[in-house]
């Protein structure tokens, strides 16, 4: 359990000395490096803020996101200056970016309220996906348990399984997610007799306790040796595909995304990550809202991760779909009334 602990740490917490020359920090459009943002680029008509860490221990995420950034800014004239998080210097401000229309980042949560300070007059997309950042000005794009969460109980009711319980490890993450699913329960029908939570410490055999569950479903966030039905978070399947074989989750699938990770895979010879899909969409909006005179906000788009709509005051609304783990590749959940075969065993 303590690998899928420090996997999700790493994904909720996602939860230069001077800006008087901001050419060094822009990115020349349809350039592929990692040091591309260093130099040539051109002054254009409008520019984006990327808040990331450019140096340090999460240098890497920095790089990826800035990355999918590059390619959703092809074929475009908007400047993309970089700010080092990790380097940030104590004069940065708003004033130094001429015709700003938006500022993406930080990447995590304890730094998106330093940031909004400096970018007040424009929308700030915060790459967290903790939802407790959103308001009038700052907007939580990452991936959002509560929208996985939403989408899991929709599936429940459409299929009409009756009874779930929720497996919740100790720690505050843990505890918020389990507040989620009681809140969320209501909207989708489920009473107090459908809905089970079970708290466990790390001493527990988890998989002795989903099977002993009384309930047609579970959600859990370690791998479980039951084939009772199985629901957990995109994060954690898709960290480790083959241990996560056979169970159910929340995203997103569509021939965007898959363009994308191919066409990144090619140039940046690795794949993108769940921030990265985010910052693309993010960027892509910009630019279509930016070129197209349409807003941003209560406008419906097209996005790797599904399409999606930016409320006021609520974030990102993401369309999610349910997929199965099966042979390591996620894979259209089946409706209740079909069956598949997961290690010999028919499941439904």
């Amino acid at each position: 359990m303590k690998l899928a602990m420090k996997l999700l740490l790493l994904v909720f917490l996602t939860s230069c000395s001077s800006v008087k020359d901001t050419s060094k920090y822009a990115i020349a459009p349809s350039k592929f490096s990692h040091d591309v943002y260093l130099k040539d680029f051109k002054k254009a008509r409008n520019s984006i803020v990327l808040l990331v860490p450019m140096s340090g221990t999460h240098k890497n995420i920095g790089e990826n996101v800035l990355n999918a950034c590059i390619l959703g800014n092809q074929s475009s004239d908007i400047d993309i200056y970089v700010i080092d998080t990790n380097k940030t210097p104590d004069n940065l401000n708003q004033d130094s970016f001429k015709n700003l229309k938006a500022a993406i980042g930080p990447v995590f949560f304890r730094e998106t309220h330093k940031f909004s300070s400096i970018f007040q007059n424009v929308p700030l997309f915060s790459l967290s996906n903790n939802t407790n950042a959103n308001n009038s000005h700052i907007y939580a794009c990452g991936l959002a348990p509560n929208e996985e969460i939403k989408a899991i109980l929709k599936h429940i009711r459409k299929t009409n399984i009756r009874s779930l319980t929720i497996f919740v490890p100790d720690g505050e993450f843990f505890h918020n997610i389990e507040q989620t699913f009681l809140k969320e329960s209501d909207r989708y029908n489920l009473t107090e007799d459908q809905l089970n939570i079970v708290h466990y410490d790390s001493s527990a055999n988890l998989s002795e306790l989903a099977r002993s569950a009384n309930t047609e479903a579970v959600f859990v966030f370690e791998p479980i040796s039951s084939y009772k039905k199985a629901f957990t978070l995109s994060s954690l399947a898709l960290s480790n595909p083959i241990k996560w074989e056979g169970v159910f989750f929340a995203y997103a699938d569509n021939e965007d995304q898959r363009n994308f990770i191919n066409e990144y895979q090619r140039i940046f010879n690795q794949s993108p990550t769940v921030i990265s899909l985010a910052a693309y969409d993010i960027v892509k909006m910009i630019n279509e809202s930016v070129y197209s005179h349409r807003e941003m906000f209560n406008e419906s788009y097209q996005g790797t991760l599904g399409s999606f709509n930016l409320k006021k005051d609520h974030g990102i609304i993401r369309e999610l779909e349910i997929f199965q783990m099966l042979n390591s590749e996620k894979v259209p959940a089946l409706q209740n009334n079909e069956e598949r075969e997961i290690n010999g065993v028919s499941v439904h």
